[in-house]
């Protein structure tokens, strides 16, 4: 299994379709058999890293890839490192917070910097850019995997994208350009995509590291956490309530009031959705919201794709960023987050402490990456094939949308087949008609239509079944098929035996007679007696000789009586009418005047 890629499928994938049905980024789930094995992999240059199919996983069959090993190697190196800290860590790890950063420090961590400052400038930054840009409609920035999708799936909104750096690279910024540190720095934070923003290498990068929650700490309890504490270096405002879905809004509402309205939408399949339904809506001007701020994750960052399992699971976290937020409002009391004033005079302080700052250093651009994204729509008659390829010829069978597939309808499995995302073996449909055509395969017989050889060993038990009593066993061998293929060719021998069948499922029914080998019959007869169906069997002989065809019969009975009953295994019998069918086999070639086989 290749590891490539931010996310990837491991190991345990048994290709149960789960994670389609979650993914939002369409094609960036690929069905495929590998070793004879079904598994679903992901494709690297679609995949937007929203963390849906780790949810949904009951395998544990998705990885993803973070930078804590090479961080550690790095450490224990001796390069110079500092971390920016998501203010989830606090929240989600109350008791390890200050001994995470003690051990963190103990192994050579330089400086510990504070996201909800850096969250602070993004809460600037973005006021001072809508003051100067006077229309509504601004789609947030501060989520990666949001800011993924739009580029990936939705170029025609980068135009309508908030340009500020999300938190942790505002942080970062700040440290390089203010507080001139030169050293890397390593993010902690909850998110997978966070690693969008690494760059490895280059003076000018300023996030080198994204250490996500699940990898550090499983780093850390291995190694062992320190009981020496610390606390981060810079103070900061309400930045502190980013982590949450509302982050963004409580903040610009607290400093405008009711003057700005803020759209929030969150959820790894409502943001998606939302995105999609709203875009032209969006485009054109017919949203008046100031800001869509669009989050991932339902709860925020304290959610997060790479937490803990079991963090955060009864809101516990967001109990604790509730409390510490409160707790600063009523610690500052002259400052800009300061309960006692107004809003309009929050806005004044806010931008008279961060009076030395430059807009212009906190704003970014954003990547057109629609090209790798390219699907394909295929014309009526391609769709047509693809359907029939799935074994679906009707309008009903097109539209049964059971999702089984991962898809939410029979149209979009269509469609992922046509681009190579899927095939039809991954449809239930298909694979139950496949079923069908299979059974029917085994139960009759190609050739001629009748029931097949293991048919019969079903109906009997393989021989060992009693018949019912009052059945005639019918034996029924084509004569002279050998000679028939040696000298007029195999069509002339395939006649014979359709010819036989036919007739004999005329007779006794087509449900009755079955092909047990090269050029033999049975049947199984009931309501007749058994001289009505020796009776049947000689009118059909003659028959079959106007057609230049030779049968020989023999039957066997299994007697029912008013004085005596006789129950027969279907062997038995079988064995009992193929005795009278020889008998009759020889005087059948003696009428012809054939020498019977050796």
């Amino acid at each position: 299994m290749q590891e490539e890629g931010l996310v990837y499928t491991n190991e345990n994938c048994i290709g149960c379709n789960k994670c389609v049905g979650v993914c939002s980024a369409m094609g960036a789930c690929i069905a495929h058999v590998e070793g004879g094995k079904a598994q679903i992999a992901v494709d690297s240059l679609r995949c937007t890293a929203c963390g849906a199919c780790f949810g949904v996983c009951a395998h544990d069959a998705r990885s993803y890839h973070d930078d804590t090993k090479r961080f550690f190697r790095d450490l224990g190196r001796g390069e110079p490192i500092s971390l920016l800290i998501s203010p989830a860590l606090s929240a989600e790890y109350p008791e390890l917070y200050g001994r995470i950063l003690g051990t963190l420090r103990h192994l050579g961590a330089q400086r510990m910097l504070p996201v909800a400052f850096g969250a602070d400038i993004y809460t600037w930054a973005t006021l001072r850019y809508l003051d100067a840009h006077d229309r509504a409609g601004f789609i947030s920035s501060r989520c990666p995997v949001i800011v993924s999708y739009i580029e990936h799936f939705h170029p025609e909104l980068l135009s309508q994208m908030l340009p500020i750096q999300n938190p942790a690279m505002c942080m970062a910024i700040y440290a390089r350009k203010r507080l001139r540190l030169k050293e890397k720095f390593a993010y902690i934070g909850p998110c997978i995509a966070s690693s969008f923003d690494v760059q490895h290498k280059g003076a000018d990068a300023y996030v080198s590291y994204n250490l996500t929650f699940q990898s550090l700490l499983k780093y850390l309890r291995a190694h062992g956490i320190s009981e020496e504490s610390c606390d981060e270096e810079i103070g900061y405002g309400l930045g502190l309530s980013y982590p949450a879905a509302n982050g963004l809004a409580s903040n610009l509402h607290w400093f405008l009031g009711d003057d700005i309205f803020v759209r929030v939408v969150s959820g790894k399949r409502k943001a998606y959705r939302w995105l999609d339904h709203n875009a032209d809506a969006i485009l054109g001007g017919r949203l008046l919201f100031s800001i869509i701020d669009i989050v991932n994750c339902s709860d925020g960052c304290l959610e997060g794709t790479a937490k803990e399992s079991g963090q955060n699971e009864h809101d516990e976290a967001f109990s604790r960023l509730m409390q510490c937020i409160h707790a600063r409002e009523q610690l500052d009391e002259e400052g800009p987050w300061s309960k006692r004033i107004l809003p309009k005079e929050r806005l004044a302080l806010l931008n008279a402490r961060f009076e030395g700052l430059q807009l212009e250093d906190y704003l970014r651009t954003f990547t057109d990456q629609s090209a790798q994204c390219q699907d394909w729509e295929p014309s009526h008659d391609e769709a047509d094939a693809i359907y029939e390829s799935m074994h679906k010829y009707d309008e009903a069978s097109r539209h049964i949308d059971c999702s089984a597939c991962g898809y939410d309808t029979c149209a979009d499995m269509m469609r992922a087949i046509y681009n190579g995302f899927n095939n039809s073996r991954n449809c239930i449909h298909y694979e139950q008609a496949e079923a069908d055509r299979l059974e029917k395969l085994s139960l009759y017989d190609e050739l001629t239509g009748v029931q097949s050889h293991n048919a019969y060993l079903l109906a009997t038990q393989y021989g060992s079944g009693f018949a019912e009593l009052g059945t005639t066993f019918v034996m029924a061998d084509v004569n002279g098929l050998k000679r028939a293929n040696d000298t007029k060719g195999h069509a002339e021998g395939d006649r014979l035996l359709r010819t036989a069948a036919q007739c004999l499922a005329a007779v006794f029914g087509k449900n009755c007679v079955y092909r047990i080998g090269g050029d033999e019959f049975v049947a199984f007869v009931q309501g007749l007696s058994h001289a009505a169906v020796c009776a049947r069997l000689a009118e059909t002989q003659q028959s079959l000789e106007e057609f230049d065809v030779s049968v020989a019969f023999g039957t066997a009975h299994a007697e029912e009586s008013a004085t005596y009953k006789t129950y027969k295994t279907y062997k038995a019998l079988k064995d009992e009418a193929d005795k009278v069918m020889y008998k009759d086999k020889l005087a059948c070639y003696a009428r012809h005047g054939w020498k019977p086989r050796g």
